[in-house]
């Protein structure tokens, strides 16, 4: 009896040991985007129209409650307009539909937060989330969040901020598996590709993906690009996905599902 016991122990243990880590991550929601394009066309006038946005984004909650992830990252651009609070407030309404066991993770993009030059002011995105960056630990799976703003846009805090990573990442040296995440990629296909709107600077490049590397890093996901790309340095794969709304380009709305498995990383997107 005793060992019809142990064995059915050491089933469950395996099952449970084999069921995957599920991260959704959703980029560039940004409520308000299509409105803002209307209104630049000639002699329109801007309505905050939220209705494209706003759908897409019920049908990534509708999504993420079927996948039932562990973690859902929305890596910025939560809004197209940082002084709006019909765009907060909406944004805020549609995700709290996402199922209550799930936990839910902010970095803020560019939409997100006040930049003038050499300078960025994260207070409207702080003030609902409580940090612009983060790090979240759970069944040897590290998520990383960094505001990749104070990097593109050379702010004073940007020391600070490497300095904290690189002490969250020596710490997190126990878990299986470290995922960055970011609004900005560092780069689109390749690390040594020049500068652009969308991608870190050149310079700045080198320096964090030797951290990432001498730390173990196994993956960095961004956004921003309202499509997407792939690229890797030394190993680490650089993904930036696509918005789960407005599009640049000829992509379809969607959000990306990795799984992390026994170690290994695997990811796909998922259309809306």
């Amino acid at each position: 009896m005793k060992k019809m016991i142990f064995l059915a122990v050491c089933f469950m243990m395996m099952a449970c040991s084999a069921k995957p880590y599920v991260i959704v991550q959703v980029a560039d929601a940004q409520l308000g985007f299509t409105a803002a394009i209307k209104g630049q066309e000639p002699g329109a006038v801007y309505v905050n129209d939220l209705t494209y946005e706003a759908d897409y984004l019920r049908k990534a909650v509708e999504k993420i409650n079927e996948v039932k992830p562990d973690v859902v990252v929305f890596t910025g651009d939560q809004v197209n307009l940082f002084d709006n609070a019909e765009q907060w407030d909406l944004f805020a309404e549609i995700i709290s539909g996402i199922d209550g066991s799930v936990k839910l993770l902010h970095v803020p993009g560019n939409h997100d937060v006040i930049i003038s030059e050499g300078s960025v002011d994260s207070d409207p995105f702080t003030s609902r989330y409580g940090e612009d960056r983060f790090i979240y630990k759970e069944k040897g799976v590290a998520l990383v969040g960094v505001n990749t703003n104070v990097i593109k846009y050379n702010d004073p805090s940007e020391p600070d901020q490497y300095e904290w990573l690189s002490e969250v990442l020596k710490k997190d040296a126990q878990s299986d598996v470290t995922l960055i995440f970011g609004h900005h990629p560092f780069f689109l296909a390749d690390i040594n590709e020049e500068d652009g709107y969308f991608q870190l600077q050149n310079a700045k490049r080198g320096r964090y993906f030797s951290l990432f590397k001498e730390m173990d890093v196994d993956a960095v996901y961004a956004g921003h690009l309202h499509n997407s790309s792939e690229g890797a340095y030394e190993g680490i794969p650089m993904k930036t996905t696509t918005s789960a709304a407005y599009q640049i380009g000829k992509l379809k709305p969607s959000i990306r599902v990795i799984t992390v498995q026994e170690g290994e990383v695997s990811d796909d997107m998922l259309l809306l």
